[in-house]
């Protein structure tokens, strides 16, 4: 799967890299970060993808998302 190709589905999870779950004062919670999303299509396929998201983006677990490719990276969005 490449990061160009937009995903759109529901979110099953979002995996966030072991230093920035056990994050410290040391993050900037600020900023986007890296992580794995995990969204099923239409036709009941899984893909895994890494977006650059901000810490509320596990509000968005259970929703409609798509992925859209940034300058940044993939990022990821609620679909209305």
């Amino acid at each position: 799967m490449t990061d160009s190709i937009s995903i759109n589905g529901r979110l099953l999870a979002i995996h966030w890299p072991s230093q920035t779950a056990e994050a410290t004062l040391s993050v900037d919670l600020h900023a986007t970060q890296v992580a794995t999303a995990e969204i099923e299509d239409q036709t009941g396929r899984t893909h895994r993808i890494e977006v650059r998201v901000d810490w509320e983006a596990d509000s968005l677990v259970g929703k409609l998302v798509k992925t859209t490719s940034t300058d940044e990276g993939t990022s990821l969005c609620c679909v209305e």
